[in-house]
Order: C-alpha cells, then structure tokens, then sequence
C-alpha cells in the first residue's frame, strides 16, 4: 500500500469519526428539541416514517457495495471501462430510485390498511405529507449513490467523508430553529431534502470535474448487468432482513399499542443506531483494499486483515456497549425526561449481540468481496420470521421491552452462533484465531467493568448531566488505561503512537 493511499485511509478514519462526533453531538442537543417540540405522539409517527424509508433505501445499499466491487475488481483485472460500468449503475440507481418513490407514494395512500385504527386521524395526515416528502428524497439519494460510490472506489476517502460531515453539521443547524419557531416533523423531513439534493450536488461536481467521471449510456453490457443484479440482490435480500429484524418491532407496537410505545422503542434504537456507526465507522476505508486481494484470491492476506481490524473493532464496540449500561439509564432520564426510562432496557437488548458482530467488522464486506453472501441470507431469513413471530406476543404483553426482547433472542442466534460458522466454513476466514484474539483483550476489559458495576451497584451516577458527565470520562480514562496496559499488543501500541506524534507534528506546523 503506497504512502497516498495510507494518508487517505488514515484521514478518512479521522473524518469519519468527525462526522460521527457530531452526529452524536447534535443527537444529544437535536433529539430533546424534536422530541419535546414534536410530542411523543408525533415522534412516533415520524419514527414510523423513518422506518419505512429504511426499507424502501435498502436496494441502495447493495447498488453501493456493487458499484465498488466491480468497479475496482474490474479495474484490477481489466475487464470493463469506467464509462460502461458508470452508465449501467446510473440507470440502475435511477430505476431503483424512482421505483422507491412511487413505493413510497403507494404506502402513503394507503396508510390506514396498514396501521388499523391505532394511529389517530391527525397522526396520520402527518404521516402521509411526511412520506411523500420522504419519499421524493430516496430518488435523490439514490441517485447520490452514484457519485459517492464512485469516490469510495477511488479511495478518496478525504472528500468523500468531508462531505459527510458538511451534510450532518448542516441538517441540525437548519432544522433546529424552525422546530423551536413550532415547525413540525414535514418541516423537519423537507429540510432534509432539500439538504440531500446540495449533498448530491457536492459529490456529483467533485466526481465530474476532479475525477473525470463519465458515463456511457449508449451501450449495456447485459451479462455483466446480471452478474451486477445478482450480487446486489442478495445484499439486498439480506439488507431486507436486517431492516426486519431492526424495525419490525416498530411496525407491531404501532399495530398493537399506538404511537407512544414506538416513540419508546425509537429512543432506545437510536443509541443502537450510534452505537453502529461508531463501532463500523473504521471498516469502509478498507472496503477497496478488500476487494483488490478478493480479485487476487489472498484468503490468507484477508483472514490476516479480518482478525488485526477485529482487536480494533472489539476494543470500541466493548467500550461503547459497557458505557452504555453504567451511564445509559441515568442519561436518558435527564435526556429525554422519566416517561422514556424503558428506553435504556430497549437499548441495552439491542445493542448487546450486536457487540459481537460489530468485533467482527470486515466479515461481511469480506464475504461480498467474495461473492459468498448468500447463504448468510438464508440464515437472516429464518432469523427475521422468527423475531417477527416471537415479538407480537412479547409486544402485546410487555410493550416496547417485549419487542426489544423478542429481537434480542434473534439477534443472539445469528450473530454468535450462525455468523461464526459461515465465516469459518465458507467464507474461509480463521474464527479460531478470531475468538483466541477476543480472549486475550478480557483481561484488559477486567478493571473498567468493576468500576463501572460498583458505580452501578450503589448508584453513585445520578441523572444530571454534571454527574454523568464526570464518571463517564473516569471510566473512560481507566478503560483506556488498563487495556492500554493489558490488552494491547506492543505494534498496536506503536501505531497508535505514531498516529499521536504525527498529530503533534501537524500542529506545531500550524
């Protein structure tokens, strides 16, 4: 890996964790306002939105991981031009997006069969204004899609990302003073929009006119489309499972109990949705790299890479998780006010087996790489039908704990047990070599997580911000502290100083 190409991993990694910073900062600032200027009952309903458009956005999701595989393992291997490969995902993205939106258009005009009588006739003129904005900014993402794709197969990771952060710094910043003038959730879903379309604009620009992106619209090349439509079919279907294991729950509460429990269940996913980002902010700078030892057939390189990043991944994903349950309750209480205290047990069933799967942050990309998806997507089928059956009851009984519970149960099958089996078996990467790493760093997990239980225990953390704010950076400081000591290897601990003095270096050059 040549020395550009190190810098740019290296500041994508920073402006990924910028922008993550700053998602969670203004989540922290934004998330009472909207809450408290929404009510919990149109919170509900603009959660429900949300939910939607995840399900409606999920062909994207896989069009993004299609674009860079082929586009890069292409280039490594000299098969398709830029042009050609360019032309056939704009229409593909383009298809997708307007298939989206007419979808969205669909389910808005047809809100009532869906939710029954639960949502009151108020709730649901919001909802359906809401959607159809909402539903017009899944064709501009989509056709976003695009162009970002095309910087992460670049590598330009620098711009791409600092796009990122202008969009997510920008989105707060607008929206907010129109809730606190009384605007509500269609205000809040259209500045959004608005947003995506400069964003779209942004990545579009940089791509034409720096990268020399263009697009050949004349000509399809309909194997290589079938093998495009394949690959990212099965993300897809796979993508459709997570999205019903993560948002199922939101869909039955409103079904079975109103508006007021999802806005519950939303408060709780929100931290999980975070906690996600932070944890796997790190692993699409290697996304290119990945795919270019997938084209070589370097199973041993990718197994090495797999298991390195996993120490990584599983020292942020512990920290994140087990802050979570010292600090979680008392945060929430202050955070978004008493009537949401069931938020943190929501949060906590959710985010605990996602622990697991996050330590193992390449896995997946690796098995895309690979084309060896699709099997994993059989499991997640399974998984999805079973929380879906399991949580109705769960749900009518216990309410939003009871779907976090249901998706808990699913959640702990495929992410321990069914994942490590398939990387193991088909996607050859070294599992025993995986969990014999993930043992070494407990020992350094030891000290911080008996802090953090007395502090529990006699409920020394009290929900006011100062109270909160003080333990949290102890527990930081001894979490770093003793697996700085004990977990770490001496050539983590090298890197990690090299990145400080280079830090160091650029501001004494400042």
């Amino acid at each position: 890996m040549n020395s550009d190409k190190k810098k740019q991993m290296t500041a994508g990694v920073v402006f990924s964790y910028l922008s993550i910073a700053f998602k969670i900062i203004s989540g922290i600032v934004y998330t009472p306002i909207i809450l408290h200027s929404l009510g919990q009952s149109e919170y509900g309903v603009y959660s429900l939105c949300i939910s939607f458009i995840g399900y409606l956005t999920i062909l994207n999701g896989g069009m993004n991981a299609a674009y860079v595989r082929f586009y890069v393992q292409s280039k490594e291997k000299g098969d398709h031009s830029a042009r050609s490969i360019n032309g056939i995902f704009l229409k593909i993205f383009l298809t997708l997006g307007i298939v989206g939106m007419l979808a969205g258009f669909l389910i808005s005009a047809n809100a009532e069969v869906l939710f029954g009588n639960k949502i009151l006739p108020n709730e649901y003129d919001i909802f359906k204004k809401s959607l159809s904005v909402l539903s017009v900014t899944i064709l501009v993402s989509s056709l976003n899609s695009v162009f970002s794709s095309c910087i992460i197969a670049h590598e330009k990771f620098v711009v791409g990302k600092l796009i990122d952060l202008l969009h997510t710094v920008l989105v707060p910043l607008v929206t907010i003073p129109f809730l606190l003038y009384g605007f509500g959730s269609v205000t809040v879903v259209t500045i959004n929009l608005v947003l995506t379309v400069l964003m779209l604009l942004a990545n579009g620009i940089y791509d034409v006119c720096r990268l020399k992106m263009r697009f050949d619209l004349k000509h399809t090349d309909l194997i290589f489309l079938k093998s495009v439509a394949v690959f990212a079919g099965f993300i897809a279907i796979q993508s459709i499972m997570d999205q019903l294991n993560w948002q199922v729950d939101k869909f039955i509460l409103a079904r079975v109990k109103g508006a007021d429990e999802v806005a519950v269940y939303s408060v709780g996913s929100t931290f999980n949705t975070y906690f996600m980002l932070i944890a796997g902010a790190v692993s699409g700078v290697f996304i290119a790299e990945i795919n270019r030892l997938a084209a070589r057939e370097d199973d041993s390189h990718l197994s090495d890479l797999f298991v390195k990043t996993s120490r990584i991944f599983a020292q942020v994903a512990v920290f994140i998780m087990s802050g979570f349950i010292f600090f979680g309750k008392p945060f929430i209480e202050r955070w978004s006010g008493a009537e949401y205290t069931q938020s943190y047990y929501v949060g906590v069933l959710i985010m605990l087996p996602v622990t697991v799967s996050l330590s193992q942050g390449l896995g997946q990309d690796i098995a895309r790489a690979k084309n060896l998806h699709k099997i994993q997507i059989i499991i997640n089928a399974a998984v999805a039908f079973l929380n879906f059956i399991v949580s109705i009851p769960l749900a009518q009984r216990f309410g939003a704990i009871g779907s976090a519970l249901g998706t808990f149960g699913c959640e702990v099958v495929i992410c321990i047990f069914a994942q490590t089996v398939y990387y193991q078996k088909k996607v050859k990467l070294n599992m025993k070599a995986y969990y014999l790493e993930m043992l070494k760093l407990i020992p350094g997990w030891l000290i911080p997580f008996a802090a953090g239980f007395m502090l529990m225990f006699f409920k020394i953390v009290h929900p006011v911000y100062g109270s909160i704010l003080v333990y949290a950076v102890l527990y930081a400081v001894i979490y770093v502290l003793s697996v700085w000591c004990i977990s770490l290897s001496d050539s983590e601990k090298e890197y990690i100083r090299g990145i400080i003095k280079k830090f160091i270096k650029t501001e004494k050059v400042k």
